[in-house]
C-alpha cells in the first residue's frame, strides 16, 4: 500500500542544462541485504546524526553502525553533480556512495579529501542543504525491504569540525555502473536494450508514484544502469503528489508545461520528461527551454496555451526507432503538452508499451534484465 509522504518543504531547483555523470566501479559494493537498523545516534566530535524513525524501515547494519559512529574514509571522487560531489567511500566492511556539500569554512579547513572539490558555486549553501535534506526524506520513504528500483539512501550527516559545521554528507548505496547520458554506456546497448531499459525506467516510476512522490527531474543522467538493471537516483526535487511550486523545478529541455507555468504536478508531469527523455536516449534533441526562456512572460504565456490546448507531441523525432514505429508512438504520446490527452501514469505507459513491443516480437521484461 502506498503510504502517504509528509509536506515538503519548497525544494525548488533552478531549471538548468542537464550536466551527466560517470560513476566509477568500486572495489566493492554495499550488499543489499537488509537488516532492522537501530536508530543513529548524535556524535559530538564527528558530526551529527540526521536519522529517519525506525518505524519498518530496514537499513543494512553495517551501514547503520557507520552512520552512528561517523566513522568512514572518503576516497576518490566519482561525479560532480550540479550541486554536489559524489566519492566512494569505506566504513567497516562496507563501500558505499557519499554525497557531499561543503559551506565556505568546509572548503577552506576541511578535510583534504573534500576541500579540493566544490558544487556550482552559482547555488547557495542554503539551497544545496534544503535539497540534500529533501533527498534523504524521500530516500528514506521510498526504502524498503527487498530489491528496489531507486538508489538505497542511508543516512544524512551533519559534518562538523571543532564543534563548527563544515557541510553535509548523504550515505548512500554506490551504484556500479553508469548512467544514460553516459554516451559510452549508449553506444554499448542496441535498440532492444534501450527498450528494456525503458520499460525497467517506467516500472521505477510506478514505485515512486505508489510511493506518492514523483520524481520531476527525470532525464538521461538520473537513470543509473548497474548490472543491466536501472534505477533512478537523484530525489533532490522530488515532491508529493499534487504539489504546487513556488518555482519552476527540473531541468531546462525536460520541463513539461505544467513546470513552466508553475502548476499542480503529477504522476502525468513525471510521464512528459520520461518520454522526453528517452526520445533523447534513442538519438532526439532535447526541447528548447533556455533559462532566459524560462523568465520570460512571453514563453511562460506560450506553455500555458499548450497545456491547455495543444495535442500534438513535442517529441517526433525519434531516430533509431524508424523501424518500430508502435514504440516510438508510445514515447511520442508521453511528450503531448495538453495534460488530459497524455498518457496519465505509469500504469497506462507500461501496458502500452509492452503492447507495442509484442508487435516485433519484444517481450517485456526482457530474459536478461
Amino acid at each position: 500500500m502506498a503510504r502517504k509522504p509528509s509536506n515538503l518543504a519548497d525544494s525548488g531547483r533552478s531549471a538548468g542544462s542537464d550536466k551527466g555523470r560517470r560513476y566509477l566501479s568500486p572495489d566493492e559494493v554495499v550488499t543489499t541485504d537488509e537488516a532492522a537498523a537501530a536508530t543513529p545516534a548524535a556524535d559530538a566530535s564527528n558530526g551529527q546524526v540526521i536519522a529517519a524513525s525506525p518505524t519498518g524501515e530496514m537499513v543494512h547494519e553495517e551501514m547503520a553502525r557507520v552512520a552512528r559512529n561517523g566513522r568512514y574514509t572518503i576516497q576518490d571522487m566519482l561525479a560532480r553533480g550540479a550541486e554536489s560531489v559524489l566519492y566512494r567511500a569505506s566504513g567497516g566492511h562496507v563501500t558505499f556512495c557519499v554525497k557531499a556539500i561543503r559551506n565556505v569554512l568546509g572548503m577552506a579547513i576541511g578535510s583534504a579529501s573534500t576541500r579540493s572539490h566544490d558544487g556550482k558555486l552559482d547555488v547557495s549553501y542554503r539551497s544545496k542543504v534544503r535539497h540534500l535534506r529533501n533527498e534523504f526524506q524521500v530516500g528514506q520513504a521510498l526504502l524498503s525491504a527487498g530489491d528496489i528500483p531507486v538508489v538505497r539512501i542511508y543516512a544524512l550527516r551533519k559534518v562538523r569540525r571543532f564543534g563548527v559545521e563544515m557541510g553535509y554528507d548523504l550515505l548512500m548505496e554506490h551504484l556500479e555502473g553508469a548512467d544514460m547520458g553516459d554516451r559510452h554506456l549508449a553506444r554499448s546497448l542496441s535498440v532492444v536494450d534501450k527498450i528494456g531499459i525503458f520499460h525497467q525506467t517506467v516500472r521505477a516510476l510506478d514505485y515512486m508514484h505508489q510511493h506518492c512522490y514523483i520524481h520531476l527531474d527525470m532525464k538521461p543522467s538520473n537513470i543509473m544502469v548497474t548490472h543491466g538493471r536501472a534505477r533512478l537516483i537523484d530525489f533532490g526535487v522530488s515532491v508529493s503528489l499534487g504539489h504546487r511550486p513556488r518555482a519552476v523545478t527540473g531541468t531546462a529541455g525536460y520541463l513539461s508545461p505544467e513546470q513552466i507555468v508553475r502548476d499542480y504536478l503529477n504522476e502525468a508531469t513525471d510521464i512528459f520528461a520520461l518520454g522526453v527523455t528517452f526520445a533523447v536516449i534513442f538519438g532526439g534533441k532535447p526541447m528548447r527551454q533556455s533559462p532566459a526562456d524560462l523568465k520570460s512572460r512571453q514563453f511562460r504565456s506560450e506553455a500555458r496555451y499548450h497545456l491547455e490546448s495543444v495535442e500534438h507531441p513535442s517529441m517526433t523525432d525519434i531516430p533509431e526507432l524508424q523501424e518500430f514505429p508502435e514504440i516510438a508512438h508510445v514515447i511520442s504520446q508521453c511528450t503531448v503538452p495538453r495534460r488530459d490527452k497524455r498518457i496519465p501514469n505509469t500504469s497506462q505507459l507500461i501496458t502500452r508499451l509492452e503492447r507495442a513491443a509484442a508487435e516485433y516480437g519484444i517481450r517485456l521484461p526482457l530474459p536478461h534484465t
